[in-house]
Order: C-alpha cells, then structure tokens, then sequence
C-alpha cells in the first residue's frame, strides 16, 4: 500500500506531503465503490491516555435484504483478540432512517468474525457511527502482533481488523480514511500505512487490504521533520527512553542502502513505534511498514537489528500462497540479509553480526522442535514459542547454507546475492514467485544437491553448516548450551484462562514452586527469553485466593552447538 502523508489536526494547511499512490489497474478514479471512514477520539485522560476512539462509516448505496450478511468484524486477528465485542453505540442510518442491527458470532475457528444483521430491509447509503473503549489491558489470547487498539502520550493506534466496521463480503472498493482529531489538541496528526487526511486508496477487498491498515492518531513524534526523498517517515506515540528520532535516522540510512542493493526504486516505507509492556522489541510488518514496539528497558541496538529485519520484508514478499508453512522464506531471508546488510552498510560492527549470528544458531540448535516438518508449522505457531520461531532460524539457516554451496561451486564468484535478486527481479516482472519456482532457480544455480537440500529443510532434517560457511574470518567452534524448557504444557499460556497443566517433574517450573491447577494470571513473553540463555521467566500465579510471583530459568537438558568466533580480529574478507 504506497502512499505516506500528514495532516495537522486544526491547521490550515498540509504539514507533510508526498504524491498520492495511483489507481488500481483498470479503475478509475470515481468509478468504484467508496467506503468512507472518519476516525477520532473523545479527548485525553489526564494520563495521557485516549479513552474512546470514535468511527464513522458511510458505506455505498445498496440494496440489502432483512437478514442478509450486512458489516462484520473479526473476533480475532492474527491471536489478537479485537474490540468486536466491545463496540458501544452502533447507530445505523439509511436512506429511510434508523436501521436496527442485531449480531451473531461465529463459532471458534481460524477466523471468526462479529456479524451484524439488520431488522428490515436497507437501501441507499449506509451511515454508521459507533465509539470503541481503548482499555490498554494485554492481548489474552497470548503472544500475538501489536495490532489492537492502545493508546498513550495523547495517541492511540492500532490495525483497522481490530476495531472497524466493515461490509460483510469480499468484494473490492476504494477506502477514503479521513481523521478528525480535534479533540486531541492543536498539531494532532493522523497517521496510517496509506497516509494521513483525506485519502482515497486504490481498490481491495476486505480481507485482502483495509483490515490491515495500522493507524496512529494524536500528539506523535515523528522523523524526519519534512518528507524524505526516498518516502521514509517514522512516527510514534508516547515517550522513549531512547533517542527515537536518532534510531529512526539510523533506520531511514539503511533504508537508503536496502534501496540501492535491492535495486528498488524509492517507495514509501512507514514505521510506527508504541510501548508494549507484555512483549517489547519485537513488532510486525504491515503494508509497506513497520509497527515496532518498546519499553522502558528496550535495548537499542537489538532493535536495530529488529528494524533491519522488518524492512527485507519490503523489498522481499512471501511466496506465492504459501501462509506460515512457507514462513521459511520470508522470514529467513530477512532474518539471514538484516545483519549481513547492516555490516555491508557499516551501520553495525562485525561484532554485532557476530551476536545476532549466534543467537540465531543457538535457539536453532538448542531448540528441541527444530526437527518439525514445515508443514506442521501452522497449526502449532500460535501456541508454541519454540514452534514459532523455526521459520525464522531454520530459515536464516537454510539460505546461509545455500549461500555456502553458491560460493564453493563458484569458486567465490558468485553468491546468494547472484540467486536471489534475479528472483526478485522475475517476480517485479510477472513471472511466478513459488516454492517450485524457487527451487527450480535452486537447481540451476547449484544443481541437484539444492533440490535434496531444500527438501531435507523441509522435512525438518537440521541444517548442518561448515565450520566456515560465513567466510574465511569466521570459524564455528562448539558450545555448551541448555534448551528453553517451559516446565509446562504451551498450550496453557494462550488459553483463555491461563491453568497449568502438564507440568514436567524435575523442571525448572516445579523446582520454583508450580503446581499442576495453578493459574498463571498475566500474558507471558517467550519469544526473546528463548533466545537468552540467562533470562529468567516471570509469572504471575493464582492458587486458592493467593497471588505470588515466581521466577525461574527455564532451561533443560545441555547440549553442544556451533557458535562462530573470528580467526583473527585483522582478518578481511
């Protein structure tokens, strides 16, 4: 989704600007159906917080039968449980006056949805307005992207999924997003994927586009202060204890070098910073953006390498239908170029990459899931941290191999830089972007060996890599490392209520006083304590009317990984 502007609430005039992204191929503009959505707020608490964010909806005019499916909003997107159910005074109008609406909610599945019904026939343009509570409390379907309402600093965010109403069926038109911010105080902006003001976006589906634009309204920081040449602007809410402006012109400078390796022309790249108190560090690509999260303890160089990782995602797409089972390439090709283009671009050192390398191949290798099959992967993402981090490692993995390979049969004239951006290239130009695709460019470049090789990474089989894979100045030698262990089933942790169950005599969890029955009270991060051999988990237990917190490593049995060192710290390559 192309586009970046900002708009002050209350001014006369444009403070940011940037050309408008074109129609979708064979629309013209006026010529398609328009929702039409304004979007603020009541006003903020005196600690900072905005309470209730208000929505207007006018929907095109049409013909819809007492009954029949009218506007829908998902109960859960991506584990994050949305405000469906929290919509407060739902007022619908057509051309004949007030429409009385009832709902229903879908049973349990991969994506229910809150319907709403109408009592009588509705004609003409529909007009909705409603308000929706932002109550800060944490996600508690467990860990899941920063996508539902928050707000802070005289701003909130989130994803359009988690708080709009939209026309219950799958067929295209064009959303115009305006804000009214008013209430929010002189210089508010309002900030999306798509833009800030008055916008009129090229035509999608529902579920194919306008349940995925973030915004972000009120008092924001932003940088840089003017619009970028190259479409970079980063905003935020709230109040860092970094230097937020420094870090996004770190990330606006390899965002330039992304340009240049990737042979990209300039095109708008978003990112969107808010607190999150359950999971920091981490975020989620959306559009052509990023929403990364913080808190008070963030540390900023390991979300650098956040940041770095998230922008691949703008230059490199999934393949072609593949959902989370094909999560390898994606998110290992960005896990994989993130560091390695960092300290192409000199924007970290080579001990950085060292680091980031390491963590990569210690969950990896510690990891005592890391022989499941890609395509058990879906099933089990949501619910299992060490399930859910594969694609990232594995992936990383795979392509450093293959990397590997590429430069051995060249005799170091060639690399997965010579693979991967034609690839792109042939994608950009219409040719097919899938797994058979890709392989078939395996195959040519390195013969059947890559064939087997992607097939075993497939399987699940581990990657096995040479002691110098990453260059003549990086060796790996062998380390003693313990496995995250939960002491639990995983299950429990994205319950609706959280009761253990399944507990490991021996564990760690028993050994720091979990018992069977016990609830664990508040959300619980895992994806970061994972990866950090020395971070202990900290949980919240109810049992029999007590509150206590309990704190353990969690950590199993020891085995022996590759960790890569230098060979000498004058060494180039």
């Amino acid at each position: 989704m192309a586009g970046a502007w900002l708009a002050v609430a209350g001014s006369s005039g444009m403070a940011w600007a940037a050309p408008a992204p074109a129609p979708a191929a064979g629309a013209a503009a006026g010529q398609d159906e328009v929702v039409a959505v304004v979007l603020g707020a009541d006003g903020v608490a005196d600690s900072g917080a905005v309470k209730v964010a208000t929505v207007s909806v006018r929907l095109p005019a049409a013909t819809v039968q007492a009954g029949a499916p009218l506007l829908r909003m998902p109960l859960v997107t991506s584990n994050v449980k949305t405000s469906a159910q929290d919509v407060r005074d739902l007022q619908a109008r057509d051309a004949q006056g007030p429409v009385a609406l009832t709902f229903r909610d879908d049973a349990p599945g991969a994506a229910p949805y809150r319907r709403w019904v109408a009592s009588r026939a509705v004609q003409g343009p529909l007009q909705l307005r409603y308000r929706v509570p932002i109550s800060n409390a944490s996600n508690p379907l467990g860990a899941a992207p920063p996508l539902e309402l928050r707000s802070e600093g005289g701003a909130f965010s989130g994803a359009s999924g988690s708080f709009l109403v939209l026309p219950d069926h799958d067929r295209a038109y064009r959303l115009k997003l305006e804000w009214d911010l008013a209430a929010l105080g002189e210089g508010a902006l309002g900030v999306s994927t798509l833009g800030v003001g008055d916008r009129l976006a090229p035509a999608a589906a529902p579920s194919k586009g306008w349940e995925s634009v973030f915004v972000m309204g009120g008092q924001v920081g932003r940088e840089p202060s003017r619009p970028a040449a190259d479409g970079f602007f980063s905003v935020w809410q709230g109040k860092p204890a970094f230097d937020a402006a420094g870090l996004m012109r770190w990330t606006h400078q390899l965002y330039d070098y992304y340009l240049g390796f990737f042979k990209t022309p300039s095109a708008t790249y978003n990112v969107f910073l808010r607190s999150n108190p359950i999971n920091p560090g981490g975020g989620v690509e959306i559009g052509n953006s990023f929403v990364g999260t913080f808190d008070q303890h963030t540390d900023v160089d390991a979300f650098k390498v956040t940041l770095a990782h998230e922008m691949v995602h703008t230059f490199v797409q999934p393949l072609d239908g593949d959902g989370l089972e094909g999560s390898w390439f994606n998110e290992g090709i960005a896990v994989y170029y993130a560091r390695l283009l960092a300290l192409r671009a000199g924007k970290i050192s080579r001990a950085d990459f060292l680091v980031d390398l390491n963590d990569t191949a210690a969950r990896y290798y510690t990891n005592i899931k890391n022989t499941t099959p890609n395509a058990e992967i879906p099933a089990r993402f949501w619910p299992d941290t060490r399930v859910r981090v594969l694609p990232y490692d594995r992936g990383a993995l795979y392509f450093a191999q293959l990397n590997d390979e590429i430069v051995l049969a060249s005799h170091g004239k060639r690399s997965l830089d010579d693979l991967l951006l034609p690839f792109l290239e042939a994608r950009r130009g219409g040719q097919p972007s899938t797994q058979e695709a890709w392989v078939g460019a395996v195959v040519k470049e390195i013969g059947d060996k890559g064939r087997s090789q992607f097939e075993a990474m497939m399987r699940g089989e581990p990657i096995v890599l040479r002691s110098q894979a990453f260059g003549a100045c990086l060796r790996s030698v062998e380390a003693p490392l313990r496995r995250y262990e939960l002491g639990f089933t995983p299950d429990v942790l994205i319950a609706p209520k959280r009761i253990v169950h399944g507990l490991v005599p021996g564990s760690a969890a028993e050994q720091a006083g979990i018992r069977d029955g016990d609830e664990i009270l508040k959300p619980v991060p895992q994806d970061a304590i994972q990866g950090d051999q020395k971070a202990l988990l900290r949980l919240q237990v109810g049992r029999a009317g007590k509150v206590m917190d309990i704190s353990y490593l969690p950590r199993g049995e020891t085995v022996k990984v590759p960790q890569w060192v230098e060979t000498s710290p004058s060494c180039v390559q």
